[in-house]
């Protein structure tokens, strides 16, 4: 099977443009967009995080005046905006800003999206706010709510999957080092069977055991893979400035916090290096490869696969190989 490309619901930046500078510019994003066009991700969600209210609402004007500029199927699908609405607490806040995360504030959500002309997809939040669960009952029948970034008991992820929760950003990540073996998010999350999971086979974020156990526990409808990937992927190891403060990119392709090795800063990796990573484990069929990647998050998006589909065939699986491959 042929595909145009992956379909990722995560991407920060790429190749030194960051979607979340107020000073990256439209081309800056469309430049960004070819690129990753070219490695093989035809379609994804700009994802703008935590950060001053002022920097956010100038992000979203910026990547909705990208989408409008790209014209009919143009690549940009949306935003994902991951935070401010995020678990302050250490760990759990993984790389976003501390200082500017805060509580859900629907009113100023529906500025946003105003400001994003609709464009606003998913949204990440924390659900154990008290402001959460009204959040979640006003947003979610528009846009696809989120839990990610959180601390959230069991109790409260069922309120919060009653009120319109439908996802988990970067399942398995975006939590502490250290934390108790049966009262803890990933427990907590996996026994809401109702909760689609986004998940980073990056080779950094999460060990093969891991992985192997999400495909053992859940059905292959309730994956999706996505990539994480920031303005840092595709440029040269060493250290960089990043909203969350400066990040090492390890020669083996890890980006961490520079100051906690601990704390990974997003991904270096786009769509396709994330599924060559996940076929190279030798579990998945082409067809299971193909459903994570691609129809997973088109169904997510409410996009019909044989509409998209009919874009220009760019990315073929050899099965020899166990890997995917760019022709152009």
């Amino acid at each position: 099977m042929k595909i145009p490309g992956f379909v990722d619901l995560q991407i920060n930046g790429f190749s030194g443009a960051d979607f979340n500078d107020p000073e990256t510019s439209v081309d800056d994003i469309l430049h960004v967009t070819e690129i990753l066009a070219q490695e093989g991700t035809a379609g994804f969600l700009a994802t703008v995080i935590t950060n001053t209210r002022e920097a956010i609402e100038q992000n979203i004007v910026t990547v909705t005046e990208a989408i409008r500029k790209q014209g009919k199927n143009g690549n940009i699908l949306g935003i994902h905006l991951e935070g401010p609405f995020l678990s302050a607490e250490y760990g759990y806040r993984g790389a976003h800003m501390a200082s500017a995360i805060c509580q859900p504030d629907l009113e100023w959500f529906q500025r946003l999206q105003k400001l994003a002309e609709g464009n606003l997809r998913l949204v990440t939040i924390a659900p154990e706010y008290e402001e959460s669960l009204a959040f979640i009952e006003a947003v979610s029948p528009e846009v696809v709510v989120c839990a990610g970034h959180t601390c959230a008991d069991f109790a409260t992820l069922r309120r919060a999957v009653a009120a319109g929760l439908r996802l988990f950003t970067h399942f398995g990540n975006g939590c502490r080092q250290e934390i108790d073996r049966h009262n803890n998010i990933l427990v907590n999350a996996l026994s809401c069977e109702e909760l689609t999971l986004t998940f980073l086979p990056d080779g950094f974020h999460l060990p093969e055991g891991f992985i192997r156990m999400l495909f053992n526990c859940r059905p292959l409808e309730d994956l999706v893979v996505v990539s994480d990937v920031v303005s840092t992927g595709g440029m040269a190891s060493g250290r960089h400035a990043s909203l969350g403060g400066e990040v090492v990119l390890t020669k083996q392709g890890k980006l961490h916090l520079a100051a906690d090795p601990n704390v990974l800063a997003g991904s270096s990796y786009h769509m396709t290096q994330c599924m060559n990573h996940l076929a190279s484990l030798g579990f998945l069929s082409e067809t299971d490869l193909l459903q994570v990647g691609y129809l997973n998050p088109l169904r997510v998006l409410g996009i019909d696969p044989h509409e998209f589909g009919r874009r220009s065939d760019r990315v073929v699986y050899d099965p020899g190989a166990k890997r995917f491959e760019i022709r152009a």
